[in-house]
């Protein structure tokens, strides 16, 4: 696709050369070109289903919109509906514990960073 676009170039570096910014992967560069959806159907979903479901639910749609294989960008949307993904994280936590007096900051930190 990008070699119909990007007319005349000679190297892989400059097919993903968009305008004067040069991207690292063709991926982003289709992305820069508007060749590849933004994926802003599935941070509305999870936006709407933020107003009535909990946490615990909406981090099982992302899952299931994981599974699906139709996301382009799953961190761009992990990152852009985090503050609704983490909501009862803390609480489920400090009752697994048995100790109400856990950090935000240290469950959250496992929680993002346990890969």
């Amino acid at each position: 696709m990008m070699l119909t676009v990007v007319k005349g170039p000679q190297t892989y570096e400059q097919i993903c050369k968009i305008g004067e910014v040069q991207y690292l992967t063709f991926r982003e560069a289709c992305f820069a070109m508007g060749f590849l959806d933004d994926d802003k159907e599935f941070i509305g979903a999870i936006r709407e289903a933020n107003q009535w479901s909990s946490g615990y639910f909406l981090r099982r749609l992302f899952v299931v919109m994981l599974l699906a294989g139709s996301m382009n960008r799953p961190r761009h949307v992990w990152n852009c509906t985090i503050q609704w993904l983490q909501d009862g994280i803390l609480h489920e936590h400090r009752i697994l514990a048995n100790n109400q007096g856990i950090f935000c900051d240290s469950v959250l930190y496992l929680f993002y960073f346990s890969d």
